[in-house]
């Protein structure tokens, strides 16, 4: 529901130039708990060894519509308020939409596997590639969302954030393509 409000925030903002500051600093606050619980609701069930099959396919489902939900719901803003300075007058944008089609994709292809090796009844948990790539996205988005409310404190974390997230992206995904050659072969 937390998640589901981060978007629903982002999407009633009727002027892209000028945003609400109360619905994006409410966006960013709601995507930080997210974020935040989602990590200690995995320590947790890692911890006290209560992980479940069902969390093993919620919990990363509840990720791929946190980040993929603020991305696209942020591209909007992306033209106005995202844009980074590399050098002098020379500004990228820092959130583009083949970057998010590149994320989407990963996580749909990811979600696939999982799902394929889930229903043979193997186990295909996250790895620390995966779960980095996750972390790093996080600070990229939250960093995006400061960055459209109107600061430029964490610019720099919004612009490279997400190209490290990019790039760990498209290893862990060639990662987990690997690691389920012989489930998607059927061995």
């Amino acid at each position: 529901m937390v998640t589901l409000g981060v978007v629903v925030c982002l999407e009633m903002i009727s002027d892209v130039k000028h945003p609400e500051p109360v619905l994006i600093w409410t966006a960013f606050g709601l995507f930080m708990y997210a974020a935040c619980s989602d990590f200690v609701d995995g320590w947790v069930a890692r911890r006290y060894g209560q992980e479940t099959q069902l969390g093993r396919v919620i919990d990363p489902f509840a990720d791929k519509f946190l980040i993929c939900g603020a991305m696209i719901s942020m591209l909007q803003f992306s033209e106005h308020h995202l844009n980074y300075e590399l050098g002098e007058g020379f500004f990228v944008n820092s959130l583009q939409s083949w970057m998010v089609v590149l994320i989407v994709s990963r996580e749909f292809l990811v979600t696939t596997i999982r799902s394929v090796a889930e229903a043979q009844g193997i186990k295909f948990p996250a790895d620390r590639l995966g779960k980095l790539k996750m972390v790093v996205q996080c600070i990229a988005v939250s960093a995006q969302l400061t960055m459209i409310a109107g600061t430029s404190t964490f610019a720099w974390f919004g612009f490279w954030g997400i190209w490290v997230a990019i790039i760990l992206s498209v290893v862990s995904a060639i990662g987990y393509v690997i690691k389920a050659g012989p489930i998607l072969r059927g061995k």
